[in-house]
């Protein structure tokens, strides 16, 4: 029963990644809108390199803004 189960699922996923691919390829919405979906639930990884990159990011973009005087605090 268990291997039968195992085997299910892995075709139930097998299924849906075909499906997404072919979405992919179309550049459906519905690919997008499921991409978008997923990233929201599922964790980052790389939480703290990703905050890290933004906030270096932003800072040249803020002295730039700073210095062509139209950031005002």
């Amino acid at each position: 029963m268990t291997v039968i189960a195992i085997y299910l699922i892995f075709l139930v996923f097998t299924l849906i990644a075909i499906k997404l691919i072919q979405w992919a390829r179309k550049q459906s919405r519905a690919a997008y809108a499921f991409g978008a979906v997923t990233q929201m639930f599922l964790p980052d990884p790389y939480v703290q390199r990703t905050i890290a990159v933004v906030q270096e990011n932003k800072a040249p973009v803020k002295k730039q803004k700073e210095h062509d005087g139209e950031l005002k605090d």
